[in-house]
């Protein structure tokens, strides 16, 4: 079989057949949950399967040669491949990494040239004739001793047509791209501006995916796509490298570190679980966010106003005239109309379009979502037909959906007060407030109570595995327990003919801080949660989440709610994540990482419903956005405390409620490594000061 392609560095640019292709990549290791490092054609083949419909177009075969199979496969499908010498010292140690002692290092001793020179030789000489292979790499966190110029010399002499990519030759003569790992943003800026680059800039790791985790991932996306040199990176790493085991039951759960009976020996827990993609090969939430920030179709806004909008081909071998287009138009998130629309573009080109729809003017209380989208007009290497590509979400200009009534009047009401509750009676429900503590003692409605346990102040959430790396499981411990250890200082109540005002005063004792809560109830039995928080003392940890968590009965498993989704998202996280009406059971929120943690939130939420399966239950509206996540586990449930302990998905059990968090805000999940660096300030907790309101009330069927 023959493969016709030209690889060439070019005006400091790596050209494919002529053209600037940018890796959309992901580090591969070999790796199936049954074979262990054994994978058979078919599980090569599902990974590339996999990537393809997620954006994904190029492989590092991390950290060695692979099976023949993946570079055939790769010849066939069409995927880009950087094949790397199983060499690796990193303990060592390695360039780019603090200061190490050369003198016992192998790169850099004479006895250890001819190992270095075989792995390397024999690599080139067995997958030379891979047409995908458009680059060598000479290992891994290896050092770049003499050895690696003299491996580098020898491979432009025997291979003209390919480049060399090799990390540990930093900026040095011995690589053809500057291919860092984990490189900071100041870095990948300082590169990306520079004049007269003689060489492209492809992050060989980056964006380390381990547990909940791709935060940020568009803010490297912006600088790729900007600057023509900056020709994208590899992602760590494809799939979480569990083992299918079965506990003593019989339940079968994904093993890493320290299970299987080595715990006593020396692990790293669950450091091999940092993929894209589970063991099985199942799509975890992160996919979705690569999928999006890499597709090739981008949109832009151009004149809403006049119905027009730019399309920009990102690809550089296709014209969009190979996909169909569509466009649907939703009002408060239900489709009012809905078309679709063909481009002709050539690779590399931009144009306004007008797909078709007609602009509305907001009015108060309204949001108008223009969606727009890209599917295959017929199969493509190993996509299929009506597969969605690329998609962009535009809203009109003037949408204020907050801008609007959250409360009805109602029927006139009754209300009871005594030194322990002020209860508020009306038609078909029955709300008691209680004083003494300051919270929803029960909120019947038709006879039935919709809330177990009553809304308390909660402000930690469940390390994922970025927080355990930055130690946020540690410096901010003190918000774990800070919504539970509180005083009530002062309750007092307030009422006319059109409502009841319950104001509360609390002090958070852990962090010495003021908390405060007013509930307003209407005649229509609505419950306005008003929520406030000022830092008492300075020097505060930063807080984890703002919110309150509250338990309603396990039959109401109904949720739907107009927000971000489907998939789970988070701030730093939810480009992907459109906003839109979205339902399913409860426990379909849960997303099992194989290490237990943060996990199936949702923000920009509007409103929220959770009901039973005659339709009646609870609503909680925003009066701003909301960050919600409804679960049949707590919080406490998927935080191990100050050790990850080997948790497992099997040590993780239901609860007989449904568990709400209902917030204004969370930590983002962060993203650019997991052994140190923070989610982005902008994605942060940090202020002294947070509000936020919400309202409770009944959905009847």
């Amino acid at each position: 079989k023959l493969g016709f392609r030209s690889y060439e560095i070019k005006n400091g640019l790596l050209l494919v057949n002529g053209k600037p292709v940018i890796m959309k990549g992901v580090n591969l290791h070999e790796h199936c949950p049954i074979n262990g490092h054994y994978v058979t054609r078919d599980v090569i083949k599902k990974d590339i399967e996999v990537m393809q419909l997620h954006n994904i177009n190029a492989i590092r075969a991390s950290h060695y040669p692979h099976s023949p199979d993946l570079y055939r496969l790769a010849d066939e499908y069409g995927m880009y491949v950087v094949n790397e010498a199983n060499i690796e010292t990193h303990g060592m140690g390695a360039e780019n990494q603090g200061w190490f002692n050369r003198d016992n290092h192998p790169a850099y001793l004479p006895e250890w040239r001819d190992a270095h020179m075989d792995r390397i030789i024999r690599m080139v000489e067995r997958d030379k004739n891979h047409a995908s292979i458009f680059a060598w790499s000479m290992g891994n966190e290896c050092g770049n001793g003499p050895v690696f110029f003299e491996a580098y010399d020898w491979i432009k002499e025997r291979d003209k047509s390919r480049v060399v990519m090799f990390e540990q030759a930093r900026e040095q003569r011995n690589t053809d791209i500057v291919a860092p790992m984990y490189a900071n943003f100041n870095y990948i800026t300082e590169y990306a501006t520079r004049q007269d680059v003689d060489r492209p800039f492809i992050l060989c790791e980056y964006a380390h995916a381990m547990g909940n985790s791709t935060g940020n991932f568009y803010k490297f996306w912006d600088i790729f796509y900007e600057y023509p040199h900056m020709q994208g990176g590899f992602i760590w790493d494809w799939v979480d490298q569990g083992l299918l085991a079965k506990d003593g039951n019989g339940r079968e759960f994904y093993a890493y570190g320290g299970h299987l009976g080595s715990g006593h020996l020396h692990h790293d827990d669950n450091f091999c679980m940092n993929g894209l993609v589970f063991s099985d090969r199942t799509p975890q939430p992160g996919l979705m966010e690569v999928k999006k920030v890499h597709q090739n179709i981008h949109f832009t806004e151009e004149s809403l106003e006049n119905g027009s909008i730019r399309v920009e081909n990102r690809f550089f071998f296709t014209n969009l005239s190979d996909y169909d287009f569509t466009w649907e138009l939703l009002r408060n998130g239900i489709k009012v109309d809905e078309g679709s629309f063909q481009v002709n573009l050539a690779p590399g080109e931009s144009r306004v379009v007008r797909p078709g729809f007609t602009y509305i003017e907001p009015q108060a209380g309204e949001e108008y979502l223009l969606n727009v989208n890209a599917y295959t007009r017929k199969s493509r290497q190993m996509v299929p037909t009506g597969h969605d590509i690329a998609s962009e979400q535009f809203i009109f200009k003037g949408s204020d959906y907050f801008n609007r009534i959250f409360t009805d009047s109602g029927a006139p009401f009754e209300v009871n007060e005594d030194d322990n509750a002020v209860v508020i009676s009306g038609e078909n429900y029955n709300i008691r407030l209680n004083k003494r503590n300051g919270t929803i003692g029960h909120y019947r409605v038709n006879g039935r109570n919709l809330i177990q346990g009553a809304p308390q102040p909660h402000f930690w959430r469940a390390p994922v595995d970025n927080d355990f790396g930055n130690n946020m499981h540690r410096n901010s411990s003190i918000w774990r327990q800070a919504g539970r250890n509180i005083e009530v200082r002062e309750v007092s109540v307030e009422g006319s003919s059109d409502m009841v005002v319950m104001n509360v005063h609390y002090f958070l004792k852990d962090v010495r801080s003021d908390y405060y809560i007013t509930y307003t109830v209407t005649p229509d039995g609505s419950i306005k949660v008003d929520v406030s928080y000022e830092a008492g003392v300075d020097g505060l940890p930063e807080l984890p989440r703002f919110g309150m968590e509250m338990t309603i009965p396990r039959d109401f498993d109904h949720f739907s709610y107009y927000g971000r989704g489907p998939c789970e998202n988070y701030s730093d996280r939810k480009l992907s994540a459109n906003i839109g009406l979205y339902g399913s059971k409860v426990a379909d929120q849960y997303v099992p990482y194989s290490r237990p943690q943060e996990n199936g939130y949702k923000t920009d939420v509007r409103w929220l419903t959770l009901t039973n399966d005659e339709g009646f239950g609870l609503r909680i509206e925003g009066i701003q956005p909301l960050s919600v996540s409804a679960l049949h586990m707590h919080t406490e449930d998927f935080d191990p405390g100050f050790t990850k302990k080997g948790q497992r998905t099997i040590d993780i059990y239901e609860r007989e409620n449904v568990v709400l968090n209902v917030d204004l805000l969370q930590r983002g999940v962060g993203g650019d490594d997991s052994w140190g660096r923070h989610p982005h300030n902008e994605y942060r907790l940090m202020d002294n000061r947070y509000n936020y309101s919400f309202v409770i009330k009944a959905v009847r069927p």
